[in-house]
């Protein structure tokens, strides 16, 4: 999904009891512990973190957030991650996106993903993300934020077409 400008960021607030706090170094096995916890389609290994942002550590200190209760527990996480040359052009990335399931449904993901677009704007005049077709309540999260389908080859407008009857959401029209 794609959002061709830094424009028109919405702004939830977190609901009483939880707030947002960045990640300090070392604290890979926390993220990797959401990750697992949330991840229904696939595996995630203990080295994941490593090959995502080994190579830049230090930035993850500005760009990567956890989501936390009242009393400190790390309950989701988000990064707002860049790529320098995807589709020939710098964008910043909506990254690696989690919330502990026993923390799901209950107003947390606009709030985080509020915070991590407001930081991608500090250095990007555009965005990007990549999600799956079964995570539909991400996706209209993410539609509302005006992430709309990158459509490159006639398999993802087919995909999207399937989705929409899914998704009542003014921005997909098109793919009715």
């Amino acid at each position: 999904m794609v959002k061709e400008t830094m424009d028109d960021i919405p702004e939830y607030p977190f609901p009483k009891g939880y707030n947002v706090r960045k990640y300090r170094k070392g604290e890979d096995t926390i993220w990797t512990r959401l990750q697992k916890a949330a991840e229904p389609f696939g595996q995630i290994d203990n080295d994941l973190f490593q090959r995502e942002f080994g190579k830049d550590i230090e930035s993850m200190e500005e760009r990567s957030f956890f989501l936390v209760t009242s009393n400190g527990h790390e309950i989701g996480t988000i990064t707002a991650w860049w790529q320098p040359n995807w589709k020939n052009r710098e964008w910043g990335q909506i990254h690696w996106v989690a919330i502990h399931p026993d923390f799901q449904g209950l107003g947390l993901a606009k709030p985080m993903l509020s915070v991590a677009m407001k930081r991608l704007q500090q250095s990007h005049v555009r965005s990007f993300l990549r999600t799956s077709t079964g995570r539909l309540a991400a996706i209209k999260t993410y539609l509302d934020f005006g992430f709309m389908p990158d459509i490159e080859a006639d398999e993802d407008r087919e995909n999207w077409c399937k989705m929409t009857p899914h998704l009542s959401h003014p921005s997909l029209i098109s793919f009715r």
